[in-house]
Order: C-alpha cells, then sequence, then structure tokens
C-alpha cells in the first residue's frame, strides 16, 4: 500500500507524524512530506516551504480576508500550493494528514486515496487566549471543521476532552491514539532522599506559563531539585525564565535550565530523575484537556508522576499507581503534593511506571493504526 504521511512541520522530528511512519514503513510504501522535512531512512522524504512572515500590508490583506471570510486565501497559501502540485503528480491509497488547514487540500487532491485525520488538538480552540489568534483563526478553524472533517474517512485524536468536544461540537465520532512513546528497556533510578531529583521537558512559549512549575519551587522542601529542559524560540520569554531560576538559585533553591536533548533521547536522558512534573495550567481549552506526549515520557523514563488534577492523567494515574495529581492547579498545592510524598512512595511509583512501561508504549498504538488501516480497507 502507497501512504503518504503529512504535516506542517519537520516530519522526521514531530513526535506524531515520526512515530506514524516508524509503523508504517517496514510493511507499506511510506513517503512523508512536510516543512523542511530531513531524510528518514527507508522513506521517500518531501518538503515544502515554510509561510514567510507577512509584512504590513500582507497582515491587512489577512484581515481583509477573515472579515469577507474568504476562506480559500487562508488555505491556499503559496507555501501550500506546493502540496497541491505534488498531489497532482502522486498518487496514494492512504494519505494521513495530521493539521486541520491541510486537510481541505488533501480532500480536493486525494484522487482516490482513503484519507485519515490525527485531530491533535481541538483547533476551533487552539489558541483562545491570544487575541489575535481569536480575531483571525477562531472561526476560520470552526468553519474548516464543520466543512471539512465529515469527509474523512476516520478520525483520531489524543485524549477523551478532545474526542467528546469533536462529538458535541460537530458530530464527529473520533478515536483515542494516545502519543505514546516507544518502549525503551530501562529500570528505576534508586531516590536519594537528600536529593529528590525532578524534570520537566518540553516546548516553553507565555501560553504554556512554565512560570508556574518554576514557582513550585518556592514551596517545596530543600530536598527537592528540579530541572527544565526546554525548547524556546522566544529569546525574551527565556530569558524572563532563566531571571526566575536565577533568582530562585540566589535563594538556594536547587532548580536550573538544562539544554535540550534530541527528542529520541529524552526517555532515557530522563532515565536518572525520581518525578516528571506535569503542571500547566489550563490557560486554553486544549492545554486543559490534551494527554501531552511528556505524560507518557515520563513512564518510559520510569518516573514517578506529579500532575496537575486533570481527569483523565488521574484515571491512568490511579489505575497502574504510578503518580498522583494535586488537588489544584497552583504552584503550592502542587508543591505540597510533593511534600508529603515519602521516599517509599515515590520508589513505589516509579516501579509502577515500570510496569506501565510495558503496557503503555508505541507498540501498542501500532496495533491500534494497523487495526484502523485494515478497516478502512476492508469491503
Amino acid at each position: 500500500m502507497k501512504i503518504l504521511v503529512l504535516c506542517a512541520a519537520n516530519v522526521a522530528i514531530n513526535p506524531r507524524p515520526s512515530r506514524m511512519v516508524g509503523f508504517l514503513k517496514d510493511m507499506h510504501e511510506v513517503s512523508a512530506m512536510g516543512i523542511a522535512c530531513d531524510e528518514i531512512p527507508g522513506v521517500a522524504t518531501y518538503s515544502y516551504s515554510a509561510y514567510k512572515k507577512r509584512n504590513f500590508l500582507q497582515e491587512i490583506i489577512l484581515y481583509f480576508n477573515v472579515f469577507l471570510r474568504r476562506w480559500d486565501r487562508l488555505i491556499y497559501t503559496h507555501n501550500r500550493l506546493e502540496i497541491v502540485e505534488f498531489l497532482q503528480k502522486k498518487s496514494f491509497d492512504l494519505i494521513i494528514c495530521h493539521d486541520l488547514v491541510l486537510l481541505p487540500i488533501v480532500l480536493r487532491y486525494k484522487k482516490s486515496a482513503k484519507v485519515l485525520f490525527d485531530a491533535r488538538e481541538f483547533y476551533p480552540k487552539q489558541c483562545t487566549n491570544n487575541l489575535r489568534w481569536r480575531i483571525l483563526f477562531a472561526k476560520f478553524n470552526d468553519y474548516l471543521c464543520k466543512r471539512y472533517l465529515k469527509d474523512a474517512d476516520r478520525v483520531i485524536t489524543v485524549a477523551l476532552g478532545l474526542s467528546a468536544a469533536y462529538q458535541k461540537s460537530y458530530g464527529i465520532k473520533s478515536e483515542i491514539f494516545y502519543s505514546l512513546s516507544k518502549y525503551y528497556d530501562l529500570m528505576p533510578s534508586p531516590v536519594d532522599k537528600n536529593n529528590i531529583k525532578m524534570i520537566y521537558h518540553g516546548f516553553a512559549n507565555p501560553l504554556r506559563e512554565i512560570e508556574k512549575t518554576i514557582e513550585i519551587m518556592d514551596y517545596c522542601d530543600e530536598s527537592f531539585s528540579l530541572d527544565l529542559m526546554l525548547v524556546c524560540h522566544d529569546s525574551k520569554y527565556l530569558q524572563k525564565l532563566q531571571d526566575m531560576v536565577d533568582l530562585r538559585q540566589k535563594n538556594g533553591k536547587k532548580i536550573r535550565i538544562i539544554p535540550p536533548v534530541h527528542f529520541e533521547e529524552i526517555v532515557p536522558f530522563s532515565q536518572k530523575y525520581d518525578i516528571g512534573i506535569y503542571a500547566l495550567p489550563k490557560s486554553n481549552f486544549n492545554l486543559e484537556y490534551t494527554m501531552p506526549n511528556k505524560f507518557f515520557e515520563y513512564m518510559q523514563s520510569r518516573l514517578a508522576i506529579v500532575a496537575i488534577p486533570h481527569r483523565e492523567m488521574h484515571e491512568i494515574l490511579q489505575k497502574y499507581q504510578n503518580g498522583i495529581t494535586a488537588k489544584s492547579y497552583s504552584p503550592k498545592d502542587i508543591a505540597e503534593t510533593l511534600n508529603n510524598l515519602q521516599i517509599q512512595d515515590i520508589e513505589k511509583m516509579k516501579n509502577c511506571s515500570h510496569l506501565a512501561a510495558k503496557i503503555l508504549n508505541s507498540e501498542t498504538n501500532k496495533n491500534k493504526i494497523l487495526k484502523i488501516i485494515k478497516e478502512m480497507f476492508a469491503f
């Protein structure tokens, strides 16, 4: 079967499309297309251009097009026309589309291909705490969902909350496809009662309010340390976070920002820690309901997990006994949850993550996606 994995990023390093390629490339003829896509062994890779930042006149035209609801002008941008040209020349049996704005192009130029759409976000509420986004793209994403989601042959998403939102808002049924990490053959590391090592890793931008995670250390016992492995493309924001870290270091807190490692190295690198922290506030709908990659990567690293009171996370942590959720989103309450943990609690949770890692890994996803594709092509 000829399969195209398409996304608006570098497929080789973007976790969900990259793993999708990995699931399928040994059994099918897989191609990957994204923005500045790196080579992937055993896969034909193609790139299209990134969108160039708009000048003042182009920004005015954008507002004008949104006001008049000329949505095609937002879909068929100059760089995405490269995808159109590519699809006109190529034919596939299945196209796996990872971004909503690309779905209209895929559906129009798919020829006889079936389409699997990966709804990684609930797109109509993707960045609701950003005024410009609300003005320009909220109605646009709502239009895309109303007009195109029903034409995809199958839809998957990352969390129960997002699946429920698509069902309620658009009548679209979707299947849960967690962002499970690949399996790593690791063992839990020993816990030092005098230095309980915590880590947070992930993208850092103002919408994620990493400040709240840093503030946890204001209330933690002196036995705790926190490393922040951040990928940040906003130098001013990163400097703000560094200044917050520097201030706490002066006050004797064991906290630092460390350089990021390649995403394939995140899990083994983090194995030396004891606790994986997830303390992002519910600053928008997606942050409130999504199930992030790092939640499952913490498990593969054999860490105890301490998280905000996220219903789906709580249910999984209860099931596998490998972590705990705080009673609220406040840094003080999260720190209180940490301070109340005994060393034996952390050790038990780490051992439970060791057991959970054998179940909640990408092999489960591989079997699931192969089953979905088989069903899509059943006659």
